[in-house]
């Protein structure tokens, strides 16, 4: 079946159920999980003249995005190890989540993507868009989508 799952996480509570199924299904099939976490890169102007005593507010803020990036991981981490689940970190900046997600299974030659969708509707799913249906469009491996 499946031997190498990547499991993007956003750290919300459906991830938090996208994880539990994607660990079950290792589990199962006796793949490995990559777990994944995108930090979107920061638009260069915001960075490119910061005022005065902006520098530590700008360092503050990439500290606080980098440690609940691996705090997620570290979740996914302990989860995949309490049932026997090899496990492979991956905190990465990419321009946006669906082209991190899809480049990082490509790179790590993963065999399915297990990821969580919101299912927004309406004036919602326009305004914030769907990371899930971007990657299943450009995604190469087939996407198990959790709801």
């Amino acid at each position: 079946m499946f031997k190498h799952i990547l499991i993007p996480t956003d750290g919300s509570a459906l991830a938090e159920k996208a994880i539990a199924a994607g660990i079950a299904l290792a589990k199962e099939s006796g793949a490995r999980i990559t777990g994944y976490h995108v930090l979107e890169a920061v638009p260069a102007r915001l960075y490119a003249f910061p005022y005065r005593g902006e520098e530590e507010a700008i360092a503050e803020f990439e500290e606080r995005r980098q440690a609940a990036a691996r705090k997620h991981i570290a979740d996914i981490a302990r989860k995949a190890r309490k049932q026997g689940v090899a496990f492979e970190p991956v905190v990465q900046t990419a321009r946006t989540p669906y082209e991190g997600i899809v480049k990082a299974a490509q790179e790590r030659a993963c065999d399915l993507i297990l990821m969580s969708s919101h299912g927004r509707r309406g004036l919602a799913r326009l305004a914030i868009g769907s990371v899930t249906d971007k990657v299943i469009q450009l995604s190469k491996v087939p996407v198990l989508v959790y709801r």
